[in-house]
Parts: C-alpha cells; sequence; structure tokens
C-alpha cells in the first residue's frame, strides 16, 4: 500500500488548498532539519515536502485521489493523452524555499525589525510607501569604449522636494555618472537607486541603464569576439594575400593569408579581440572573414590556362596537393608573362 499524502499532513481527503497549506506550514516550522535536531527529522521532513508538492498541484492530487501513490508516480493513460509518472525532485528545502520565498520564515520580520518600512502621506491617510516602478532608459557604447572603459555622464531630469515638510517638487537636473568596465557586455544593467521622481506618496524609482552596443563601420562583435569582414579578389583568394588591419586600438596590423579561401573560411588571430571583463587584460579573438569578388570577364587564353592548372593539379597529387599545384603553374606562367628587357641576364659559364 502507497504513502497516504493526507495522513502526512494530518488533514482530510476533503481539504481546502488553504487548508493543506496551513497544515504544510505548521508541520514544515516543526520538523525542519535546521532547527529539529532529531535524527529521523530529516526524512519526516522530506516526506511532509513530498506531500505538500502533491496536494498542492491539482492534476497530481486529482490522479493521487483516484490512483493513490502506486498510479501517480507510475503514470496514468487517459483516453486522449498520457499522464506521466510523478517524481519528487527530493530537495525538502527547495519546497521549504518556494513555500516561504526564504531558508527562514521569519526573515522578514527580522527585516522589519531591523530596518522599519518608510511610512508616507497619501489622501487616504499614513501609510506604508510603495516604490515606483523602475525607470529604464538604453545605453550605447561604441566598440571603442568598450575597448577602453571609462566614465560616461549622463544628464536626467527629476522631481524633487524643495520644501522641509516634502510636499513640494519642482524639475531638477542632474547628472549621474556611469562607470564603463573594459569588455562590458551588451544588455548589462547599471542601476541608480531611488534617483526617479520624489513623490510624498511613494518611494523614488531606482533609474537604470542597460547597455547596447552602437554599429562599428568595421567591426562586428561577438561576445568578446571581433568579426572583421574583407573583399578579396579571386585571384589573391587562391594564391594567398595578406590583410590590413587598423585595430580599435589604433594599431596597424597586416596579416598573411596562405590557405586557400573558400566562403566558409575564417583566419583566427588569437587575442586581438575585446577585453574579457572578468580575466582583464585578457582578450577574445579577432576573427577575419572574406568576400571574394570574381572577374567579369576572362580571354579565352586565360580561361585555357586555368583549365589546365586545374587537369595537372588533379594528375599530380589529388585532393591533397592539388591547389598548392594550381599555385605553382599560375605562379609559372606569370614569370613566363615577364617581357624579355625585365629579364635578369642569363649567368656566365665558368
Amino acid at each position: 500500500m502507497g504513502v497516504d499524502y493526507y495522513g502526512v499532513l494530518q488533514i482530510s481527503r476533503t481539504s481546502t488548498d488553504l487548508e493543506v497549506k496551513k497544515a504544510y506550514r505548521n508541520l514544515a516550522l516543526e520538523f525542519n532539519v535546521e532547527r529539529n535536531q532529531d535524527p529521523n527529522a530529516h526524512q519526516v521532513f522530506t516526506l511532509i515536502g513530498e506531500a505538500y508538492d502533491v496536494l498542492s498541484n491539482p492534476l497530481r492530487r486529482a490522479v493521487f485521489d483516484q490512483y493513490g501513490e502506486e498510479g501517480l508516480k507510475r503514470g496514468v493513460p487517459t483516453q486522449n493523452e498520457y499522464i506521466p509518472g510523478y517524481h519528487y525532485h527530493g530537495d525538502p528545502m527547495k519546497t521549504y524555499r518556494e513555500f516561504f520565498g526564504t531558508c527562514s520564515p521569519y526573515a522578514d520580520l527580522l527585516d522589519v525589525l531591523k530596518d522599519p518600512p518608510r511610512l508616507c502621506k497619501t489622501v487616504t491617510g499614513i501609510q506604508v510607501c510603495k516604490k515606483q516602478p523602475p525607470i529604464k532608459h538604453p545605453l550605447q557604447l561604441t566598440l571603442h569604449e568598450v575597448f577602453f572603459g571609462g566614465v560616461k555622464k549622463m544628464k536626467i531630469h527629476r522631481l524633487v522636494f524643495v520644501n522641509d515638510e516634502r510636499t513640494v517638487t519642482e524639475v531638477r537636473e542632474k547628472i549621474l555618472t556611469i562607470p564603463i568596465k573594459p569588455g562590458m557586455q551588451a544588455g548589462t544593467e547599471i542601476i541608480f537607486p531611488n534617483e526617479g521622481d520624489q513623490n510624498p506618496a511613494s518611494i523614488p524609482a531606482d533609474v537604470i541603464f542597460i547597455t547596447e552596443d552602437r554599429p562599428h563601420e568595421l567591426f562586428v562583435r561577438r561576445n568578446d569576439d571581433l568579426i572583421l569582414t574583407t573583399t578579396i579578389s579571386l585571384e589573391d583568394a587562391l594564391v594567398g594575400t595578406v590583410v590590413t588591419v587598423h585595430t580599435i586600438d589604433h594599431r596597424i596590423m597586416r596579416i598573411p593569408i596562405t590557405d586557400v579561401v573558400n566562403p566558409d573560411f575564417e583566419k583566427v588571430v588569437e587575442r586581438e579581440g575585446l577585453p574579457i571583463l572578468d580575466q582583464y587584460p585578457e582578450k577574445g579573438n579577432l576573427i577575419l572573414r572574406f568576400h571574394i569578388e570574381f572577374p567579369t570577364y576572362l580571354p579565352r587564353s586565360c580561361k585555357d590556362i586555368l583549365k589546365s592548372a586545374f587537369e595537372l593539379a588533379k594528375m599530380g597529387g589529388g585532393e591533397k596537393n592539388y591547389h598548392e599545384s594550381i599555385n605553382k603553374i599560375v605562379l609559372a606562367d606569370k614569370i613566363l608573362r615577364v617581357v624579355p628587357e625585365e629579364q635578369l641576364p642569363p649567368l656566365k659559364q665558368g
């Protein structure tokens, strides 16, 4: 015979949801393992949590009422669907926290005694002040600001009290100083508590700035990496080239590309991206991507040379040395095209 969850919580089968909650609250406080040192307290505390987890959920309770614990945990087929078996997660403190909102059910009371709530005057009398909802602003950052960090100044206008009785307000200007850390990620929230409008009947709202990456003319950010797409010719894609990069920190890098560049090719330059926020001064990577420009026209003679190059490459080493063979043939063709006046004189014998 399975466990009777109603018996565990010491309630009847006709108990309301509120009565289930009251029963769990009393038993959970009594058998909380952080307060109860009885060696069997943990086992009882876990069973109490499982009983509440079942009976506080209408679907689980209905299945349990009809099929008992065994049917609940085995699963129940119905006319239209299959209700999978139930398994308790096994962490009674998780159930406890979800119920009380804290590990200590008296935490809120202690907080009130330590830090009494603020009272406000309203048209209906004196009552506990409610905080206004936060005011959110986007904060666009350039990649230069993300790279170096620094400070931004933002001007806001807010209502502030201008008399001792805190009843009269006027609009005043205020400058907020926002620290920018190198490598700060997009979506970071920078909070200025209680910087919203002052009001006799409420607590001022928090002002929150949410960072956004401003588009850059060359680079695209991907977390801590920088992506640069550059255009090269088909010739450079096949025989190699050097890409010049003007970095965000005002350096000039010349990056040799010796591999054959295909549309999916990426060249990764390590530690040339943005600073990593929690690992400063470590940096992410610079990733080069390529857009290949094809010639709009090729003379018949060029096509014949390329055709021969590809055929010879296949004959001279298969796929492994395929592109290397093409490079050699194209280079040899270039040498043969040197005009006689530019050729070096032959070496003298003896």
